[in-house]
């Protein structure tokens, strides 16, 4: 989670859809993460995380830069 808001101004906004979005992709978990999981031990889960934050981070970063949202 903390991955998603790495890069970005932490505001309640942001905060909140950094959650969701990283919550949404941990869940269906879209390529590569679904891949990543397989990892041994705690790793795969771990990466599985890491890819969800990156995920959430980029169209966080891509809103914030299209549409000039907070």
């Amino acid at each position: 989670m903390t991955l998603s808001v790495l890069l970005l101004p932490l505001t309640g906004p942001v905060a909140l859809l950094a959650f969701v979005l990283f919550r949404l992709f941990d869940i269906v978990k879209p390529p590569p993460a679904h891949q990543a999981q397989a990892l041994p031990g705690g790793v795969g889960v771990m990466v599985d995380d890491l890819i969800a934050g990156l995920y959430a981070l980029l169209i966080i970063a891509a809103l914030r830069t299209l549409v000039g949202w907070p």
